[in-house]
């Protein structure tokens, strides 16, 4: 009930249109509810009467009368079934906005934590389908809801005051209705989280395998993906059979039990007629009949509405699984600005581990001065990326802290310290937009001559002046239409454009060959000077000029200097070098 209540206050925020639906909604069980007064008064007009020519003009006056009611009040009751139906699309429409809204919203503000555990199909259709799912079963359920038990109560008040027992045999069924309903609800809860939850999982390998559809194609890996994708598609297949089997037992009972109650109101109304009960007229017996059916049909709808809301629930507790999720990395209530001028970085006795994981940084140190390039260097695994994440805060430390000019990343606005951070990834990341688009992402009111001077600071306006649109030729999803070279190029330019006080370059040259690597290595240069600078870097050649060189290994510093002083300790820096023997003049091995 609680998931139930919390997505009714997005409903809710729209009282007026949800109070017209259900003004609507009652104004149709109305009119239905006259529809059967309608029909007994034209039978007993023509039983109740003799057979002569007059009496049979007036009966026929009587019949045509009772049509036109009867048709005008079917026209009217459509009239207001299609405002209804308007404005309960209208509601519908705004609570999936904003249910999506602030889902979306969430999803920006949660740490890199939460997807490093998470895979983005699943996430997707939470965002998508789960979100569909809940407000179907809320707004449409409490719709439903509504109009079954007003016409539940309508149609008792009629029945009890016209025949009392007549309508205490159409109520016989109820019990053995609510008991049903009550065990299905329970077992269907389980059984529809368990489908969405299977749905999460094939939405995940769908986008798993358009993203990687290149290397499917390269490693000929298209049965295998098949099987995987048919595996995943017949787990939700089974867990969706196993869910609807409750279904197919539970609908039939339930159609055959509120049958039984109509057989009860055939034969007594049929007894009472042929015994000749006082008052009770065969145009009585004919509405009691259509009271009949359309007392069980909202009861039914009742009763299903116990699978809406199965399903419901288990998607609003994928929702909300989301929504509720603790916002680890937030700013705290007394957050500062970023701090001014030329920007100290220390790292004071740090330490950090991911979940369920080793740490992988214990009680580092690390000082880094205003304008000055730090390189780190060592092995794949020694925590290098880990020490840039930690600076912009997509993780906070487990202990220690990083400051900037004395104060720590944790007491500044998330906003301003990720404003002033310029990063250039391994992995590049590009938006399905335009090249000028997403450079702009680095200074909104860049001009398209700032943009130019970008690239070429980043040499990459040779291969952006050669496409058909130039700077405004869309580069598809993750920059799909451009190498891996030129992708760190623009990301590199969109850099410059902020202009940072501090940046940090993880492998920004890892991707392009060693000539443009070395056209981009002297750009950077430019780049580095008046910021504070965090390099990282397995080319060593890419760091031989940085004021100091830090060597990592499992999340401790073994040495730090510069290139020459390295090289002459001859410890694990010299080593790695001789790895690489260009970085090493003759004279020096």
């Amino acid at each position: 009930m609680k998931t139930i209540w919390r997505v009714s206050s997005y409903l809710f925020k729209y009282k007026r249109l949800f109070y017209l639906t259900i003004f609507l909604a009652t104004c149709m069980t109305l009119l239905s509810i006259f529809v059967p007064q309608v029909i007994r008064h034209v039978i007993d007009s023509l039983v109740g009467e003799g057979v002569s020519s007059a009496s049979v003009k007036l009966d026929l006056n009587s019949l045509g009368l009772g049509m036109l009611a009867i048709a005008l009040a079917y026209l009217l009751r459509e009239v207001f079934n299609g405002l209804r139906i308007r404005v309960n699309n209208t509601v519908e429409q705004k609570v999936l906005l904003d249910l999506r809204r602030d889902l979306h919203a969430k999803l920006l503000d949660l740490p890199v934590s939460f997807y490093d555990r998470r895979k983005s199909g699943d996430v997707a259709s939470r965002v998508i389908e789960d979100v569909a799912s809940v407000e179907r079963a809320i707004l449409d359920g409490t719709e439903q809801g509504t109009v079954s038990l007003l016409t539940i109560l309508g149609i008792s008040v009629v029945m009890f005051t016209q025949e009392p027992l007549l309508g205490a045999v159409v109520f016989l069924p109820l019990p053995i209705l609510f008991f049903l309903g009550r065990r299905y609800f329970k077992a269907r809860q389980k059984n529809w989280r368990a489908v969405r939850d299977a749905t999460g999982l094939l939405n995940s390998h769908l986008v798993e395998d358009i993203q990687g559809n290149r290397l499917i194609h390269a490693f000929a890996l298209r049965e295998r993906e098949k099987q995987r994708f048919h595996d995943k598609s017949e787990n939700l297949r089974q867990k969706t059979l196993r869910a609807m089997f409750q279904w197919s037992l539970y609908s039939p009972t339930t159609n055959f039990v509120t049958n039984l109650g109509n057989v009860g109101v055939v034969g007594l109304g049929a007894y009472m007629l042929a015994t000749g009960k006082p008052g009770f007229t065969l145009g009585e017996f004919f509405a009691f009949l259509f009271y009949a059916s359309m007392f069980y049909e909202p009861v039914r709808q009742l009763n299903n509405l116990n699978n809406m809301l199965s399903e419901g629930k288990a998607s609003g507790d994928r929702v909300f699984e989301i929504l509720d999720h603790p916002l680890t990395i937030e700013n705290v209530p007394d957050a500062v600005k970023f701090p001014e001028g030329n920007i100290h970085v220390e790292l004071r006795d740090v330490s950090f581990q991911y979940p369920e994981r080793a740490p992988v940084v214990e009680n580092l140190n690390l000082n880094m001065p205003p304008g000055t390039v730090t390189a780190l260097v060592g092995h794949t695994g020694a925590g290098k990326s880990t020490l840039a994440n930690l600076i912009l805060r997509f993780y906070d430390v487990g202990s220690g802290a990083v400051c900037l000019n004395g104060t720590d990343v944790r007491q500044i606005k998330l906003q301003e310290l990720r404003s002033n951070i310029g990063s250039v990834p391994q992995e590049p990341f590009l938006f399905d937009a335009t090249i000028a688009e997403n450079l702009r992402f680095g200074k909104q009111d860049a001009s398209d001559d700032q943009l130019r001077d970008a690239l070429e600071f980043a040499r990459a306006w040779e291969f952006v002046d050669r496409l058909p649109e130039g700077i405004d030729t869309l580069i598809g999803e993750r920059g799909i239409r451009l190498s891996m070279g030129e992708k760190q190029r623009l990301t590199i330019a969109r850099v410059f454009l902020r202009n940072p006080p501090v940046l940090i370059l993880d492998e920004a040259t890892s991707s392009v060959d060693s000539i443009t690597e070395r056209k981009i290595q002297a750009a950077l240069e430019e780049l580095f000077r008046n910021r504070t600078t965090l390099v990282i870097a397995h080319r060593l050649s890419t760091v031989r000029q940085a004021d100091n060189i830090v060597v990592l290994d499992k999340g401790c510093i073994l040495e730090q200097g510069t290139h020459q002083e390295l090289l002459k300790n001859n410890g694990p820096y010299a080593e790695l070098c001789r790895h690489q023997l260009d970085m090493i003049p003759n004279g020096q091995a």
